[in-house]
């Protein structure tokens, strides 16, 4: 089933949570490198959207 692909403890998952906090770093040390409009906050809105779609799946796979 399409819905079990995160898993707590699964390889996917820590990669997603490994990419949001290499987007979160960049975003940290990002100071005005580019100076394009959202650079910063891009990087963090990415690193927030990858830090909670495994746990959106989880939700959705338990609520259906």
């Amino acid at each position: 089933m399409i819905l079990a692909l995160f898993q707590p403890g699964d390889e996917l998952t820590a990669l997603f949570y490994l990419a949001a906090v290499i987007a979160f770093v960049l975003a940290a040390f990002a100071s005005g490198v580019g100076k394009r409009a959202g650079g910063q906050t891009g990087l963090v809105a990415i690193g927030l959207a990858l830090w909670l779609f495994p746990t959106m799946w989880q939700t959705m796979e338990a609520a259906f």
